[in-house]
Formats: C-alpha cells, sequence, structure tokens
C-alpha cells in the first residue's frame, strides 16, 4: 500500500476503529461498521491500512472467516490519537453541551415530563446533566450495544424492549451512531417528531 493511501487515512475515524477494537475481538468487518455508523468498504479500507501499518492483527477462522485484534502497535498508535484528540475536548464539550440544553428546554417548552435516553458514549453524560438541569426525568436508557450494563444507575435496554415500555419522547445520547440509532428507531416504529437529535452530530452525514 503506498505512502498516499496511508496518509489519507481520517485520523478521528482510525480513532473510533481501534478502540472498538481495544475493547475486545471483533469477528466481522460488518458487525465493525455496524458499530462505527460507516460504510462497509470504507471500514474495509482502514482494516487494510491499519493491518499494513501493524496496528491490526488479522487471524483466519476459514475461507471466509476473519477476526480483527489491536496489537500492541496498535494500542500506541492509539494512545497517540486520543492525545490529540483531547486538546479539542474543551471546545466540544461546551457546544454538545449547550446543544442538549437547547434541546432539552424545547422538550420543556412543550411540556415533557420523562425522556429515554437513546445510545451509550462520552456525549451521554452531558444530555443527563442537560435534562436534569430543566427537571425533566430520564425514563430509561436504552442502545444497539451495551444492553444490561448500568448507565448512571439505570439498566441499559434493547430499543426494541424500550419499545415495550411505552413510547416516549427520545433524546439521542449517543454522537458517533446517531444517524445509525435515528433510522433504528424510525424501524421500530417511533414517530420521528418525538426524537431529538443535535445538530452537530448531524454534521457531515
Amino acid at each position: 500500500m503506498n505512502k498516499t493511501k496511508l496518509s489519507s487515512l481520517d485520523d478521528y475515524t482510525l480513532f473510533r476503529l481501534l478502540c472498538e477494537l481495544e475493547q475486545g475481538t471483533v469477528y466481522s468487518q460488518r458487525e465493525l461498521a455496524r458499530r462505527l455508523d460507516s460504510a462497509l468498504g470504507l471500514v474495509n479500507n482502514y482494516l487494510k491500512t491499519a493491518s499494513a501499518k501493524g496496528w491490526v492483527r488479522v487471524k483466519e477462522l476459514s475461507s471466509n472467516r476473519c477476526t480483527y485484534h489491536i496489537t500492541a502497535k496498535g494500542t500506541a498508535e492509539l494512545r497517540r490519537l486520543a492525545f490529540l484528540h483531547s486538546r479539542y475536548l474543551d471546545r466540544i464539550i461546551p457546544v454538545v453541551l449547550q446543544e442538549y440544553r437547547q434541546l432539552c428546554r424545547q422538550f420543556k417548552d412543550e411540556g415533557v415530563e420523562r425522556v429515554a435516553l437513546c445510545g451509550i458514549d462520552g456525549c451521554a453524560e452531558l444530555a443527563w446533566l442537560a435534562l436534569h438541569e430543566v427537571g425533566i426525568e430520564v425514563a430509561l436508557v436504552m442502545d444497539t450495544d451495551a444492553t444490561d450494563e448500568l448507565f448512571m444507575g439505570r439498566e441499559v435496554v434493547s430499543l426494541a424492549r424500550a419499545m415495550l415500555s411505552g413510547m416516549y419522547k427520545v433524546l439521542i445520547s449517543s454522537r458517533n451512531r446517531a444517524d445509525l440509532l435515528y433510522h433504528a428507531l424510525l424501524d421500530l416504529g417511533t414517530d420521528p417528531m418525538s426524537i431529538k437529535v443535535p445538530v452537530v452530530f448531524l454534521e457531515n452525514r
């Protein structure tokens, strides 16, 4: 693979990919593409490049099945990228929190008293805080991943299970998977007018 190809990688996408691999072995590119809310072809390209750089080890299980593991070199690259992106946190966090505050004030003006959070990542605590500030209760927490775990003392349930609990107003609380979660909710019959998503999550989509 040539140097131009290697240098064309987007640092943030690579950072997210390595973060996913650090959490444990990934058994398919399709699974990884779903987690990253990215096209399968793009994930394939990043994995090939990361493998060529020695950041990811690919283990063949059969003629059409592989597993993907982060290497020690990949972990070092992940730490470098984490430090690189941490410099922007002071700017990112206030912007995201302000977006959530605006959306929560809209809920409040509409007379909404209970809201469901959808998606757990680094932005979910900001969504929780914004709801708390305006006195809106978090009715439940749902996600396509990490179900049966706890977030802020609440069990994280699947989207399907959440829908069985009743239809709530929903606040998307994951930046990386905002689009995926939004469409998953629509597929389950959620009224699009009941879902709010920070505008900054939809940029460049």
